[in-house]
């Protein structure tokens, strides 16, 4: 089967012939004209005569300067109100810290019945130091979140589905370890957090670095609570 579509050269090159056009060639074949009539007159002036013999080369080159296109001015990026860059940062910092709160008022029975009582690894922190570090955790993973969310060129939906997601999971944890008292769930959830802040940082760093650097201690931190998940865990069984 032939393919009877004009090549795009072609398609572009065949323009339609407008009243513009026509005056246009009407003119070219005018100005021609009077050029070779004046040139081959014997009373024609040498200053018209080089005038003349110059065109060929002077229409070229101003033709092509009209045709040329202009460059189109680079629109600048659109300024965030003052009222926007305070609520991309405060809502997402007091987010973290609502969603924290709310998972240690749901885990205060198991952290005082339950938790005391497994068997643990010899560098479990005294539990004074989770709050203390989630607290700074929460603000940096908030503070992140607004540096992409006033970032040029957004909305960035894939970082900031991320950053969602990922903290749906981090509360999740608490749920499925302490609510559930099940270290086995909370095994499972933990190394998925851990993808997913990963995840985040690849796809925060392209396009603000420092958004990526602020979720670095956040990835330390669950990493070294993935270890202390799984020591747990085969130490006290799957608790379900």
């Amino acid at each position: 089967m032939t393919n009877n579509l004009p090549h795009p050269a072609q398609a572009h090159s065949r323009r339609p012939f407008t009243l513009r056009s026509a005056l246009g060639l009407m003119a070219g074949i005018s100005l021609a004209t009077v050029s070779a009539y004046l040139l081959l007159r014997k009373d024609t002036s040498r200053v018209v005569r080089t005038g003349i013999k110059t065109l060929p080369v002077v229409l070229p080159i101003i033709l092509d300067h009209r045709r040329a296109p202009q460059p189109t001015p680079v629109a600048a990026p659109p300024r965030h109100s003052m009222a926007y860059l305070l609520a991309a940062y405060a809502l997402p910092v007091l987010l973290c810290l609502a969603l924290g709160g709310l998972a240690g008022w749901l885990q205060h029975a198991a952290m005082t019945e339950w938790y005391p009582a497994l068997l643990k690894p010899a560098g479990t922190p005294p539990n004074i130091v989770f709050p203390i570090v989630w607290g700074v955790i929460y603000l940096l993973t908030g503070l992140s979140a607004g540096r992409i969310l006033t970032a040029p060129g957004g909305p960035h939906y894939g970082a900031m589905t991320l950053w969602g997601i990922q903290l749906g999971v981090n509360f999740l944890w608490s749920i499925l370890f302490f609510v559930c008292r099940s270290p086995l769930l909370g095994m499972i959830d933990i190394v998925v957090l851990d993808a997913l802040v990963m995840l985040y940082i690849a796809r925060s760093y392209p396009i603000r670095r420092d958004a990526a650097w602020l979720f670095v201690p956040y990835l330390v931190w669950i990493l070294y609570a993935t270890y202390l998940n799984g020591w747990i865990l085969a130490a006290n069984g799957p608790g379900i």
